[in-house]
């Protein structure tokens, strides 16, 4: 699944400080409280999640006959399910409205949900389909795994968590199916953007705590794994009818035997996945070079700053400005509907590069001038780093008179031997002089170390847990004509530098 922070990250300059941690995940996903589903509950209520998940694995298996739940969308449609959640927004948190009216007024969440499904089995314009969607990114996201699950995973939560409800309204309604199905997707969309905004700044655990009543109880989320058989309890061996004793329940009764403990090879919950080969390689045989660009943006107190934003040219003249994902791995033809503001054209005369983005403006631009720059890829062999990179940023408005001044430090430090360690912290000052009531947060987020690989533009972080995840990867440039600056770094997005 696609990651978008974008929509969440826009939030954060103007989040009350004192509740920060709650409101990166969950503030723009405030007054769904009051647009609660009809019939929702009785699909993925805690109590429907653990009797399905314990159904004898011959009734799971029972033929059931797909029920096609078909629906159409419309503009029309799409605007009115997000004005109605920004109108029920308004009433709790309406500077956040006001944010989120701005950011879906840029971003298309159907094109962004549609990409969610690529890969898969699922189609975007099935009710039931949609509903899988959603019930299996809440799995991801209580457990906190990237981990996409295999097509006869999602057909037997379709079949065991959707199918029983299909009669019932409002998935057996026409009338009604598809604004149920608009207001899932635009959940699903706003549910995994608060996610991944919650994982970058350490504040996962604060993210589920604030989640509101309508989702799936994180704890009834995690005692279950999800496996071909969709979602069944963890410690079940595949196949079996129902969860394998534990030795509490054995022991208790006179003379039982201690169950055979399930071995490693035969349990549901494994290690995590090894990473999987990347499926769009040939995106570099197009690739005419790497570069980037000054950008304005919002620092600490909402002052304006210099930041740097990567950009991948191609040969075909088109321009990609690339988010966190490394190239191989991003679908370029489902990323240009997601997101057509990140692609434009390009040209060039010798040092003179004349760059249009979506909005077809020009900007006429001189390599090494000041505000264009050559990127650089780690050397052939390279592999290591013995360097530690550090990025302050933040928001508020205090730089503008205002009350509220957040800072967000984040920190990576690469070791020779192959080992990183990584460290964050949130900080938020409200002043109180509006309000006449001054408030002040910190938070450090959970340190993270392991592994990592370096390959030309890619990083791989290796966790100590296991799990993995590719970045894109650039050095930095200065002087001209260009030489790496190795001072300079971009980690996914975003540029770091070394501490002073």
């Amino acid at each position: 699944m696609t990651p978008t922070i974008r929509l969440v990250c826009a939030l954060l300059p103007l989040l009350p400080s004192g509740a920060l941690a709650q409101d990166v995940g969950a503030s723009i996903l405030q007054g769904l409280q009051q647009q609660q589903f009809q019939g929702l509950d009785v699909a993925i209520g805690a109590q429907s999640v653990e009797d399905t998940a314990r159904l004898p694995r011959g009734d799971a298996e029972r033929p059931v006959r797909r029920a096609a739940l078909p629906f159409t969308t419309s503009a029309e449609l799409r605007a009115a399910t997000i004005g109605r959640h920004i109108q029920a927004l308004r009433a709790t948190n309406p500077i956040a409205a006001v944010e989120v009216a701005r950011e879906m007024a840029k971003h298309d969440y159907d094109a962004i949900f549609r990409s969610f499904l690529t890969q898969t089995d699922l189609r975007a314009d099935d009710a039931g389909d949609v509903l899988t969607a959603f019930i299996v990114l809440q799995w991801m996201v209580a457990n906190n795994v990237e981990v996409d699950p295999s097509p006869t995973a999602l057909r037997a939560i379709r079949r065991r968590m959707v199918e029983p409800i299909a009669g019932k309204p409002p998935l057996s309604r026409p009338a009604t199916r598809a604004a149920f199905a608009e207001q899932v997707k635009l959940r699903t969309v706003l549910h995994h953007a608060g996610w991944q905004a919650a994982r970058r700044l350490g504040l996962v655990p604060d993210f589920l705590a604030g989640l509101s009543k309508d989702f799936i109880p994180v704890a009834s989320l995690r005692s279950v794994a999800i496996t071909d058989e969709g979602l069944v309890p963890k410690g079940r061996r595949p196949g079996s009818a129902g969860p394998a004793p534990d030795a509490d329940s054995a022991g208790g009764r006179a003379g039982a035997t201690a169950p055979r403990p399930v071995p490693a090879a035969d349990a549901v919950v494994s290690s995590p996945a090894p990473l999987a080969e990347p499926r769009h390689t040939a995106n570099w045989s197009a690739v005419e070079g790497v570069y980037f660009r000054a950008a304005t943006g919002v620092g600490v107190g909402g002052m304006v700053v210099i930041e740097y934003e990567p950009l991948i040219l191609f040969r075909d003249g088109s321009s990609y400005e690339i988010d966190d994902a490394a190239l191989e791995d991003v679908d370029l033809t489902a990323e240009r509907i997601a997101e057509p503001r990140r692609f434009g054209r390009w040209t060039r005369s010798g040092n003179r590069f004349v760059l249009t983005g979506a909005d077809g403006k020009p900007q006429d631009n001189t390599l090494q001038g000041g505000s264009f720059f050559k990127a650089y890829p780690a050397d052939a062999g390279e592999r290591a780093i013995a360097r530690t990179y550090r990025r302050l940023s933040g928001g508020g408005n205090s730089a503008m008179g205002g009350d509220v001044m957040i800072s967000v430090a984040s920190r990576y430090a690469f070791r020779a031997d192959g080992t990183y360690g990584r460290g964050g912290a949130v900080g938020a000052v409200n002043s109180g002089a509006t309000s006449g009531a001054g408030s002040a947060m910190s938070r450090r987020g959970a340190p993270e170390g392991g592994r990592y690989a370096l390959d030309h533009h890619t990083l791989t972080l290796i966790g100590e847990d296991g799990r993995s995840r590719r970045l894109f990867f650039a050095y930095g440039s200065r002087k001209d004509p260009p030489q790496p600056d190795r001072d300079m770094a971009f980690i996914g997005a975003s540029v770091f530098s070394q501490p002073d």
